[in-house]
């Protein structure tokens, strides 16, 4: 069966650059939703508790569940208020009308549209917010943004930056102990940290943004079957590829309902061991030339990206689930 390989030493050795980055491992959101980008966040957690990370994000209830055994502190990002919340949790707070759907004495982190213009409440609008979550009787414990353009080299990164210290500056005057995050990954290696705040990171984990870092995920595929392909013969649907030369093939147990983009048969799709996919890809399969038991589908998700014209965010998290992942 397919498989995805986790280099351990790998992520141990990211965390760690990350954490002297930013001064500890204390002030570490690793960011774990969506099976922490198609990585495996259970296979995960244990390495990062055993680091030192206490604290981490994730999409939903259903995820915080799977991992709440390894972290004192886990916030759910994208949460629609049903009135039950789980005081073992915090809840981000995206949308203040909202506020009154939440189970009373609840953690929160109130979330600042510094200019995303996504989620969140606008720094005008914040102390009629503050009033609202008081009269609500919700635990105000956080408060959070997100940059829209970090990784970019324009001005609303610090516009943002600017409009998250009002913010700060405004919140501080009504609470105390308040942790506050907006650095994210595209966000990391741009300047210094501020004193007062953690840094949520999520795709530079794994080895991608910056050149120091380390791939940690390898995807690999198993061989069903193998053949010589004749010279005029052609393979797979609509036998877009034609051998021009007797060539020896083989089907190897990975394809599109794996998650991965559909390729097909047009350009030159150059697997990881350096052999070209062969015609098109089929739901559950792909044919190359035959590279015995295992082969190497990816180490860089960049190379797909590129390919199919899209972000190494898109490539990772469309991984199915059900696809095994060890740690090597």
């Amino acid at each position: 069966m397919s498989l995805i390989k986790i280099d351990q030493k790998a992520y141990e050795y990211n965390l760690r650059h990350i954490a002297k980055k930013i001064g500890s491992f204390q002030r570490l959101i690793c960011v774990f939703k969506d099976n922490a980008y198609g990585h495996g966040a259970k296979l995960l957690a244990p390495l990062a508790k055993n680091l030192g990370v206490s604290f981490v994000a994730v999409k939903s209830e259903e995820e915080a569940r799977e991992i709440e055994e390894f972290f004192e502190n886990i916030l759910i990002l994208s949460h629609r208020p049903h009135g039950n919340e789980n005081s073992r949790f915090i809840y981000a707070l995206n949308d203040i009308s909202q506020v009154k759907n939440y189970k009373q004495d609840i953690k929160i982190h109130l979330k600042i549209d510094t200019g995303m213009h996504r989620n969140g409440i606008c720094v005008e609008n914040l102390e009629h917010a503050i009033d609202l979550i008081r009269s609500s009787n919700l635990k105000l414990t956080g408060m959070f943004t997100h940059f829209a353009s970090a990784d970019e080299m324009d001005g609303s990164f610090f516009v943002q930056k600017e409009n998250f210290q009002k913010a700060k500056k405004m919140v501080k005057k009504y609470f105390s102990n308040l942790l506050f995050h907006s650095h994210n990954s595209a966000a990391l290696f741009r300047g210094k940290i501020p004193e007062d705040e953690y840094c949520r990171i999520g795709l530079v984990q794994f080895g991608y943004g910056d050149s120091n870092l380390k791939r940690i995920l390898s995807l690999y595929a198993h061989r069903l079957s193998q053949r010589i392909l004749q010279k005029g013969q052609s393979i797979g649907y609509g036998g877009i590829f034609t051998a021009v030369k007797d060539m020896e093939v083989a089907t190897y147990d990975l394809g599109y309902a794996d998650g991965l983009f559909r390729y097909n048969g047009k350009g030159e799709l150059v697997l990881g061991n350096g052999k070209a996919m062969l015609g098109k890809m089929s739901m559950d399969s792909f044919s190359c030339e035959n590279s015995g038991e295992e082969i190497c589908v990816f180490k860089d998700a960049d190379i797909w990206a590129d390919f199919f014209h899209t972000i190494n965010y898109e490539i990772l998290v469309k991984l199915n689930p059900n696809i095994q992942r060890v740690l090597v």
